[in-house]
């Protein structure tokens, strides 16, 4: 089971990775969209040129767009950045469970890979307001299986370590006669 853990924390790290460089992407886009616009405008008054009507009404189009998901710009690219903690979080984690240590390391590893994939949905249903689909679903279940078998591995582990520790049962009574 461990092992199985480990393989699916590490496909869950791959997953976690592409998705940050998305959501840094996203918000990067949505952030840089006003000023883009802003510098396009001025760029166009240096070189003597006026904006047509229709360009100037798609740069306030967009300028309100991104106006709105202004707030939500930083809330991506954060969430970018914590998807990274948990990648390293996840292959370090499902390396502990390969050498069968740091039980702590690896359960706080698992929370985080099931921590990201609930934050997760939440950005995309609330923030970014789409609704979750099948893909989304599926995406977000490997990891969080990948976490509820990594809690348990770490659980057999620390039963595993307490038995060899106490040693078998006939060595703990010492015969003085």
């Amino acid at each position: 089971m461990r092992v199985a853990a480990g393989v699916i924390l590490i496909i869950a790290a791959v997953i976690n990775l592409f998705a940050a460089l998305g959501y840094l992407a996203s918000g990067a886009l949505v952030g840089g969209a006003g000023k883009f616009t802003n510098m396009v405008a001025e760029e166009s008054k240096k070189q003597g040129r006026e904006l047509t009507e229709e360009q100037k009404q798609q740069f306030a189009q967009i300028n309100e767009a991104s106006g709105k998901m202004g707030g939500s710009a930083g809330a991506l690219m954060g969430f970018g950045v914590f998807l990274f903690v948990t990648v390293g979080t996840s292959i370090a984690g499902a390396v502990c469970l390969f050498r069968r240590k740091a039980v702590k390391f690896i359960i706080i590893a698992a929370a985080l890979a099931i921590g990201a994939e609930v934050l997760s949905a939440v950005i995309v249903a609330v923030v970014v307001g789409v609704p979750l689909g099948f893909g989304k679903i599926l995406f977000s279940a490997l990891p969080v299986v990948g976490g509820i078998l990594a809690i348990v591995a770490a659980r057999q582990i620390t039963a595993a370590n307490a038995v060899a520790a106490s040693g078998p049962p006939w060595a703990s009574h010492s015969s003085t006669s």
